[in-house]
């Protein structure tokens, strides 16, 4: 999903977490974690191309998939898992239960828009792939 899409879900999401728990930092911090978990794409290009600190060539790369490998350390299934199982077994408060839906729906929607293979949001499952961009999506375009 680009950018913009993750924005307005996050945006959607947000406003039903702020419904449901009441504050205002939980629908923060549901936003922020549905949107900025893309950050991760920052360590996919370096590991690529190198350092840079030009926005638009991250974004670019990321968006024509000028990637070797994708690595995108944070879009993983199992920490989304270890994340929920955390918040039960320890009890956590809201601002966690908030985190953890932004960074679940910011999955499920990249899951739903991108070509990505259905085992590719495991990270497991990229790492068995050595992480190759070609064994991991169905087209090599259009992810971001």
């Amino acid at each position: 999903m680009l950018p913009r899409g993750h924005v307005i879900a996050s945006g959607i999401i947000s406003i039903c977490v702020w419904a449901y728990f009441k504050s205002i930092g939980c629908a923060a911090i549901s936003f922020a974690s549905g949107v900025l978990l893309d950050a991760d794409h920052l360590i996919d290009y370096y590991a690529n191309h190198g350092f840079t600190l030009n926005p638009k060539d991250v974004y670019d790369a990321c968006l024509e998939m000028r990637l070797n490998r994708l690595y995108i350390v944070l879009h993983s299934y199992e920490f989304i898992a270890l994340l929920w199982l955390a918040i039960f077994v320890f009890g956590l408060s809201n601002l966690w239960k908030a985190f953890a839906i932004g960074y679940t729906q910011h999955i499920l929607f990249d899951q739903m828009t991108n070509p990505i293979r259905p085992l590719g949001y495991f990270i497991t499952y990229r790492m068995a792939k050595g992480f190759k961009k070609e064994l991991l999506l169905y087209q090599s375009k259009g992810v971001c």
